[in-house]
């Protein structure tokens, strides 16, 4: 039962993606794919994900163009790859001080009513108990390409990627102005 509701969440995803990133890239270019690579090297524990993605217009690097960014969806929706800008948000200790970029591991899960509209949104509870969510992976972002590599495949749970994704996420603030709900809105696939 729970697989079948992950993918019929996946699926939905894949579907809104497409209906919604057009309306996005057109004026959001950053946020339409272009093409993007996943490749894995090593054997055992040593194996490491590389993601690579291009834009159709170049990405954002000032800090001032809100919280988006770049996702491998694995197939279960847990432990996914996410290189993201959220600005001033501080849930990192690897963010860049002048655009905001960083990595992480994290779940996702069905949208609650916080994120009505949204595709997902993350599941913070159990993202946070992830070894891997504040990870320090090597990332850069020159034009319209971004990448990540060297990325341990155990901390993703040896999960296939399904999917390369770029995403808005809208936070939702706690009276202490603290995350308590983080909502993905899937603008392109690649």
């Amino acid at each position: 039962m729970k697989l079948r509701k992950i993918l019929t969440l996946l699926s939905a995803a894949a579907g809104l993606s497409l209906a919604s990133g057009a309306a996005i890239a057109e004026t959001e270019g950053y946020l339409s794919i272009w093409s993007s690579t996943v490749k894995v090297a090593g054997k055992g524990d040593k194996k490491t994900l590389t993601m690579d993605i291009q834009t159709a217009k170049p990405i954002p690097v000032d800090g001032k163009s809100g919280a988006f960014g770049y996702a491998a969806l694995t197939d279960n929706a847990n432990n996914l790859l996410v290189l993201v800008t959220h600005l001033p948000i501080d849930d990192s200790s690897h963010e860049d001080p002048t655009n905001g970029f960083h990595t992480h591991v994290l779940d996702l899960k069905e949208p609650t009513a916080a994120c009505a509209g949204a595709n997902f949104e993350v599941d913070l509870e159990n993202s946070g108990k992830n070894a891997a969510f504040d990870a320090d992976y090597p990332w850069k972002v020159k034009g319209s390409k971004i990448s990540v590599e060297n990325v341990p495949v155990k901390d993703l749970g040896d999960a296939g990627v399904d999917t390369i994704v770029s995403f808005t996420l809208k936070p939702v603030l706690d009276a202490q102005q603290k995350p308590a709900n983080l909502c993905v809105t899937v603008a392109d696939k690649g």
